[in-house]
């Protein structure tokens, strides 16, 4: 099918460049992965792998040779724009080559080669911009003047497309999953064979033949839904090095997953420093880790290989990024995580629950936590759930059950009809443009759709328009979708053993 959908891909742009080249962006390649356009020599490689900031660096230079996009010129960022409203992929925002270093760092935005991003007051898309007036300014940033900035900052830059084909810069966190664009001069392949399997703690460590670099390896791993490898415990460093021996022809050396950047050493997978002693290490605790071949003159810079010779024990030893060899992906055990924790306000956690659900099951799911669907009583905690559907690590999420029921009453004298929402969990009016005179209403009015109410549609929704825009409106109570759930501090919720938990947005 793959096969398939790539040929397909190539006929048609051969067949169809010519006539529709002025009219669309046309992908110059693709694959069920990622397409490829040009653009002035350059050769921009949309990349549907959602991963984070750095994670996409890596893959723009490993896998693409390459690196993130940089659209320091307005023809730039709407060329690329243009081209993902173009896309087969639906995606809403990528990654590119900008960021900063924090929120204090005076030097601000820039791309990857030093230049500035400018960002300015005037820079910012205005709530009164008409679609034409994206067109006459660079750069356009997206208005998150009051957007709550996340603990962790909101230092990478993505860029979303808005009135379909226009471009807009978006800080984010850099730790959350989108997808990315790199841009290249050259295209490398390099063909990867697999030697063996080693199981070892609770996963896979997979040995590969077929020189690469580090970047290009650990480029391969992330794109087989692997990392390089951490090895964390003696047993399975001797169980690789055993491994590597009996390989034919044996290999001496394999890239790992970790680098070097001014003398500090992180494990790619964790950021945790390679010199701290993992709590599963099976070393006595005189014993020195990780087993460096010279820890009196550890290198500032560089990657790090497994090196293995036939008298001595495997050791960690640094080399030039650049070389080529063997490399060790790891594969953990998989598991589903179908929620996710986060606190949000002084007063409750918000917890995103990525399973397709009722919305009476997403009610009784949220009791079972101690807690309750999350009721949107206040522009505050609109702005969090927005926040927590649009910039969670994982794929940004457009629709949730919240809390609310219809209820219809009937006057018996007059036989009218009113309807009326209310909050289950309180059993609370919940304000709507037709009652929001009604005795006892909440004076917080959330955006609904313009809608006559109906008994068909009786159960609350909340969809994310655009990047941060709300909308309220009932839904079937038997749609299936993703809820939040809020809960209490004081209470400890339950059933979120596998849940993890996240920095503060607010």
């Amino acid at each position: 099918m793959g096969a398939m959908k790539l040929f397909f891909c190539f006929l048609f742009v051969r067949s169809s460049f010519a006539s529709y080249h002025e009219q669309y962006r046309v992908p110059k390649t693709c694959t069920n992965r990622w397409e490829s356009y040009t653009f002035n020599d350059m050769e921009y490689i949309v990349h549907n792998l959602p991963v984070t900031w750095d994670m996409a660096k890596i893959l723009c230079r490993g896998h693409h040779n390459g690196t993130l996009a940089i659209l320091d010129t307005k023809d730039k960022s709407e060329f690329l724009a243009e081209a993902l409203s173009e896309s087969q992929f639906l995606i809403e925002s990528v990654w590119i080559g900008a960021r900063r270093a924090s929120a204090d760092d005076p030097a601000g935005y820039r791309w990857s080669h030093g230049v500035e991003l400018r960002r300015t007051a005037g820079d910012v898309m205005g709530n009164t911009e008409t679609e034409g007036d994206g067109k006459k300014h660079y750069p356009m940033w997206l208005n998150r003047t009051h957007v709550p900035v996340p603990e962790g900052g909101a230092d990478c830059v993505a860029l979303e497309r808005v009135y379909h084909d226009r471009p807009v810069f978006v800080d984010l966190q850099c730790q959350i999953d989108r997808p990315f664009v790199c841009e290249r001069d050259a295209q490398l392949e390099e063909k990867v064979s697999e030697l063996k399997v080693v199981r070892c703690r609770t996963g896979l460590y997979h040995i590969y033949g077929g020189r690469m670099d580090w970047h290009q390896a650990a480029a391969y791993c992330a794109l087989n839904k692997m990392s390089l490898a951490n090895i964390g415990t003696m047993h399975c460093l001797k169980k690789l090095g055993m491994s590597m021996l009996k390989t034919r022809p044996s290999i001496e050396n394999a890239w790992i997953g970790a680098k070097g950047i001014l003398g500090k050493w992180s494990w790619v997978d964790s950021g945790l420093n390679i010199f701290q002693r993992p709590n599963f290490a099976d070393t006595m605790q005189d014993e020195l880790w990780p087993p460096m071949r010279d820890r009196n003159t550890v290198k500032q810079n560089g990657c790090l290989q497994l090196d293995r010779h036939a008298a001595h024990p495997p050791v960690f030893m640094e080399a030039r990024c650049e070389r080529k060899m063997q490399f060790i992906c790891y594969q953990g055990v998989q598991s589903l995580e179908s929620s996710t924790m986060m606190s949000n306000d002084d007063l409750y956690y918000y917890v995103l629950v990525r399973q397709l659900l009722y919305w009476q099951h997403a009610y009784e799911n949220c009791k079972r936590m101690n807690g309750s669907l999350a009721a949107v009583d206040s522009g505050e905690v609109l702005m969090q759930l927005l926040l927590a559907m649009g910039e969670n690590k994982e794929e940004p999420i457009r629709h949730i059950w919240i809390s609310g029921r219809l209820r219809m009453t009937k006057e018996q004298q007059s036989d009218s009809i009113t309807y009326t929402w209310y909050n289950p969990r309180n059993r609370k009016t919940i304000n709507d443009p037709n009652n929001h005179h009604s005795p006892g209403a909440n004076t917080y009015m959330p955006p609904w759709l313009d809608e006559d109410f109906s008994m068909d549609n009786p159960c609350l929704n909340l969809d994310r328009q655009g990047h941060l825009n709300g909308l309220v409106y009932g839904l079937p109570c038997d749609t299936a979708q993703y809820s939040i759930c809020m809960i209490e501090k004081s209470i400890r919720p339950a059933g979120l053993e596998n849940a993890t938990e996240v920095s503060e947005t607010s």
